[in-house]
């Protein structure tokens, strides 16, 4: 019986163990700077060498920044901010074309306790050479409302320029959503709404907008939020 419930928790630890390995901590410890952990390591070709590039989602470690909550949520909130880390690899090294530590979410939110962590549902991932983001918003009290965000870059003149961004929005009480398309390579941006997460769709509605003329933007420029005002932030639409 002991040694059944040893193996049973010898798996169950197994299962919930940290996402990056002993070999990737020590592969890009020189690239983690002092404060911070590595949260995950995706690997995948940006630049179509037939090589496998690195995306490095590190945390910072600031114990402060790690409260209790006694209510509704998490047990315990981490606002460490997170960092992106993108090395492009040739031959044997690796060179660091983007670090952002503005534009990831944090796991919790203080002000909103229930928000589940954005990447849960989401993450940073590579696909046919683009390097993909999605955040993935969601309360498990306190409102009903989903949206999800898919942010696509390319590589262009050694940065990664974003060229696309999808999202969607539902209730989950009412079902009612609504979907948008961002092409920032033709500046036009399509709105779908009168969807429904639970239904085939009634009478759906498409308008096609275009989006003001404005400079490309990159990876490294992006901010988290989209504050009038702020010059990085030309993504928001």
């Amino acid at each position: 019986m002991i040694f059944r419930v040893l193996v049973i928790v010898v798996v169950f630890l197994l299962g919930c163990s940290a996402s990056v390995s002993a070999a990737d901590a020590s592969a890009f410890s020189t690239w983690v700077p002092k404060g911070w952990v590595l949260e995950k390591s995706i690997n995948g070709d940006l630049d179509a060498d037939g090589v496998d590039d690195a995306l490095l989602l590190l945390r910072q470690n600031d114990r402060r920044k790690r409260s209790h909550n006694e209510g509704l949520g998490a047990s315990e909130l981490d606002t460490n901010p997170r960092r992106l880390l993108v090395l492009l690899k040739s031959a044997d090294a690796y060179r660091k074309i983007a670090d952002n530590a503005r534009f990831l979410p944090p796991q919790n939110d203080v002000d909103a306790p229930c928000l589940a962590d954005p990447l849960d549902e989401g993450g940073v991932t590579v696909s046919r050479g683009l390097l993909r983001i999605d955040l993935h918003y969601w309360l498990s009290c306190g409102s009903s409302g989903v949206s999800h965000s898919t942010f696509l870059f390319r590589l262009e003149g050694g940065r990664l320029r974003l060229i696309g961004l999808d999202g969607y929005e539902y209730m989950r009480n009412s079902g009612e959503r609504s979907e948008s398309s961002v092409n920032f390579l033709t500046g036009k941006k399509k709105v779908t709404t009168g969807l429904s997460q639970f239904d085939d769709p009634t009478k759906p509605k498409v308008k096609w907008e275009k989006i003001s003329a404005r400079k490309p933007i990159f990876l490294d420029q992006m901010g988290a939020s989209c504050d009038e005002g702020d010059p990085s932030q030309s993504w928001c639409q």
